[in-house]
C-alpha cells in the first residue's frame, strides 16, 4: 500500500534534523525509491544475521533483535516501521535529551496476566516473556504495553541486552515466523532494560493511533486531515478487527496522499506520484 513513500514523506518534511535513513529489507526495494540519495543507505537482512540459515524470515520480532548490528549505526537514533508517521514538526529533544538519555512513551493498554500461550496474539506473548526476563533480572513486574511510535534506540543497551539475554535474543533471531517464546525487543524491552538500568524515562507524545478496517477510522482521519495536531501516528492494518482490504486500501491512499502531497527527497522524479 506504498506506506513507506509516505512515511519517508513524513520525516523529509517534518524531522530536518535526520541526518540517515537505513531502509532494512530483505533485498527488496520499490521502483520509486531513489537508492543513490546520500542520506540513505540500504541494508540487507544478509548483512545483519550472522547465520544465513535463518533467513529468509517473515518474523518481525527476528529482525528487531538484529538491528543494532547495522555497520555504521549511530549510537542513538530512531526505529520505525513503515506504518508510522511524523504528523508535524517533532524536534530531537521530544525522543532523546542532551545528555543522552532516551524517551519512551507508555500505552495505556497493559500486557494480560498469566504466561504465554499459542491461545493468543504472538505479540501479547512477546510483552509476557519480556516481563518475565525484567522480573527474574531485576526485580520488578512490568505492566504496561507502548506506543507504536518511532523508538528512541540506545545502541549500547542493545549490545548490552543481548549479552545478559544471549538465549533468548538467539531463539528470537532464528525464528522464522512469530512463535510464543520470542520476546519483543526495540519496541518494548530495551525501553524497561534501559529505565532500570538509569538511561531512559517515560516521555510525553501527541500521539494517534487507527486500525484502517475500524468502522470510525475515516471519521478520525478527515479529522486529522483538518487540525494536523498529532506529533506521530500509527495507521495499523490487524486481522482483529476485520473489513474489506480493498477499501482500506482506498481508504490509506486517500488519506495519505493528502497528508503528505509533496515527494520526498528520495524518491525518483520519473515515479513521483
Amino acid at each position: 500500500r506504498d506506506e513507506l513513500r509516505y512515511s519517508l514523506r513524513s520525516l523529509d518534511m517534518y524531522t530536518g534534523w535526520v541526518r540517515t535513513v537505513w531502509l532494512v529489507t530483505d533485498d527488496q526495494t520499490p521502483e520509486w525509491l531513489n537508492t543513490d540519495h546520500p542520506r540513505l543507505r540500504m541494508v540487507s537482512h544478509r548483512q545483519i544475521f550472522d547465520d544465513e540459515e535463518c533467513l529468509p524470515t517473515f518474523n518481525s520480532h527476528a529482525i528487531e533483535s538484529r538491528l543494532h548490528h547495522v555497520e555504521g549505526l549511530s549510537g542513538r537514533y530512531l526505529y520505525l516501521n513503515d506504518d508510522v508517521f511524523f504528523g508535524r514538526c517533532v524536534p530531537p529533544e521530544r525522543f532523546f535529551f542532551a545528555n543522552g538519555v532516551a524517551k519512551f512513551f507508555l500505552s495505556k493498554a497493559h500486557v494480560a496476566l498469566g504466561e504465554a500461550s499459542v491461545d493468543e496474539p504472538p505479540v501479547m506473548s512477546a510483552g509476557k516473556n519480556n516481563r518475565a526476563l525484567l522480573e527474574r533480572t531485576f526485580g520488578k513486574t512490568m505492566a504496561q504495553k507502548l506506543k507504536h511510535v518511532p523508538h528512541s534506540q540506545i545502541r549500547d543497551v542493545l549490545f548490552e541486552m543481548e549479552e545478559v539475554f544471549a538465549e533468548d535474543f538467539r531463539k528470537t533471531s532464528r525464528t522464522r515466523f512469530r512463535h510464543p517464546d520470542n520476546i519483543s525487543i526495540t519496541s518494548a524491552l530495551h525501553h524497561y532494560y534501559a529505565f532500570l538500568t538509569g538511561r531512559s524515562v517515560p516521555g510525553e507524545l501527541r500521539y494517534f493511533y487507527a486500525d484502517i478496517a475500524a468502522p470510525e477510522t475515516p471519521g478520525r482521519l478527515r479529522t486529522m486531515l483538518r487540525e494536523r495536531s498529532f506529533d506521530v501516528f500509527c495507521l495499523n492494518d490487524t486481522p482483529d478487527v476485520g473489513g474489506d482490504d480493498e477499501d482500506g486500501g482506498r481508504l490509506l491512499r486517500w488519506f495519505l496522499s493528502r497528508y503528505f502531497p509533496i515527494a520526498s527527497s528520495f524518491e525518483r522524479r520519473s515515479q513521483v506520484l
